[in-house]
């Protein structure tokens, strides 16, 4: 493990993940910053001392530790809103507008022409669903289709 604690930032970085403004008590005043890597570190000052080779993390350090953990831990999400899910599902309508221009399926006036239109359209009856009639929390929205052209 790579630890760097910079108290005057109030910085905590582990393996190379810095969280800002934690919380951190009882570091001494005179520690600028603490440096360890794996078994070994150093601590160093602010008032002209030496840095300390340590071999063992002091017990604020450890602390500091514990509170970055509790920051790095993940969060539970909060399931999608109605108003979010009707967002999405907008969303996912408007990248798909453009296979709704007639033309588009119509091998008569297109060449190339969306070989796959009906798949849009089944798609796009599914993602109107929610569009119109939203709900509350997670929803498994299909994937879009992939385009498929095809040429005269």
């Amino acid at each position: 493990m790579k630890l760097s604690i910079i108290p005057i930032d109030k910085t905590v970085c582990k393996d190379g993940i810095c969280y800002m403004n934690v919380i951190l008590d009882n570091i001494p005043n005179n520690v600028h910053a603490l440096q360890w890597q794996d078994t070994q570190g150093w601590i160093e000052y602010n008032d002209g001392a030496n840095n300390e080779l340590i071999s063992e993390l002091p017990q604020w350090a450890n602390n500091a530790l514990s509170v970055w953990e509790v920051v790095a831990a993940p969060k539970p999400r909060i399931p999608y809103t109605v108003e979010e899910n009707k967002t999405v599902a907008r969303s996912k309508l408007e990248v798909t507008d453009w296979t709704t221009i007639p033309d588009v399926g119509n091998p008569k006036v297109s060449n190339p022409y969306l070989g796959n239109q009906a798949e849009f359209v089944a798609y796009r009856n599914i993602i109107r669903q929610y569009a119109i009639n939203p709900i509350d929390g997670d929803i498994d929205f299909p994937e879009a289709p992939t385009p498929v052209w095809v040429t005269l």
